[in-house]
């Protein structure tokens, strides 16, 4: 088996992409604090959970197995596995986000990573289970538990991360963060794989992995432009007052008209306006 068969570029692509996604993702979560409805804040979770799942997750894995190659053999991949692939990635996350809520409570917390970990895990055993070769694809148990441990951290990590975020820098720690988790998680189940080549048994069904891979990566670059473009224009809440105090502006701008007025009736000393006749 070959990891790197296109050059160690892949790899750095993968963490660009795995990087964006989250600290997108993170910046969308943040926004989904500030919604004075429940149904905006559900639609910021949301669109994080497509740029968490789907471009954190799904798209720099997919990534990586652009450079995976197998010698004396072709390489193919199950079409329906690579599009529930896809999907799992988000919806994972969102359900894990509702699950989590908006404030710190540990066993949410742990349920939710939970959930969102047997996504991840989920994710990419369904990958691996999608390759196609002239013979025989076995996993090791060892890689598998592995994968499933290390996206319970990545996942208790970022829902925890998630409801304290409150600053640009820490977005940007919390992707790098989870760009190095996502890339670990993906090579501790791909070095388990064993592969057994058999030349004699018929050419694989399936489909070359690029030609997922264009659609895949032109929706999800896509997809990244809609959560930033709707964090550029929302608008900022951070001084909006606490619930049931008055708004400071409009009494401070009718006290100082009354006290005006006050004022300059005193200055007139109490004279009444001569009658014109």
């Amino acid at each position: 088996m070959i990891f790197f068969s296109m050059g160690y570029w892949v790899i750095a692509l993968a963490l660009i992409v795995s990087f964006a996604g989250a600290a997108c993702g993170l910046a969308c979560v943040r926004q989904s604090t500030k919604s004075v409805t429940q149904k905006f804040r559900l639609v910021w979770l949301f669109v994080a959970a497509m740029s968490i799942g789907g471009v954190g997750v799904a798209m720099p894995v997919f990534i990586s197995m652009l450079g995976f190659d197998v010698k004396g053999t072709q390489l193919r991949y199950d079409n329906l596995s690579i599009t529930l692939f896809s999907v799992l990635a988000a919806a994972t996350v969102f359900v894990a986000m509702i699950v989590n809520g908006k404030r710190l409570v540990w066993w949410r917390l742990l349920i939710a990573a939970g959930v969102m970990a047997f996504g991840f895990g989920d994710v990419h055993q369904l990958l691996l289970s999608s390759i196609r070769i002239q013979g025989t694809v076995d996993r090791s148990l060892v890689s598998a538990v592995a994968v499933y441990v290390i996206a319970f951290v990545l996942a208790a990590l970022t829902l925890w991360f998630s409801l304290w975020v409150s600053s640009v820098p820490l977005v940007l720690l919390g992707g790098l963060v989870y760009a190095i988790l996502v890339t670990g998680m993906h090579y501790a189940g791909l070095t388990g794989l064993q592969v057994h080549v058999d030349p004699t048994q018929p050419a694989p069904h399936g489909n070359v992995l690029f030609n997922f891979f264009v659609p895949l990566f032109i929706i999800g670059t896509l997809s990244l432009a809609i959560p930033i473009t709707a964090i550029l224009v929302a608008p900022d809440r951070r001084e909006t007052r606490a619930p049931g105090t008055a708004a400071a502006p409009p009494p401070a701008l009718h006290g100082t008209s009354l006290q005006a007025a006050s004022q300059q009736a005193a200055a007139q000393g109490g004279r009444r306006p001569e009658s014109v006749r």
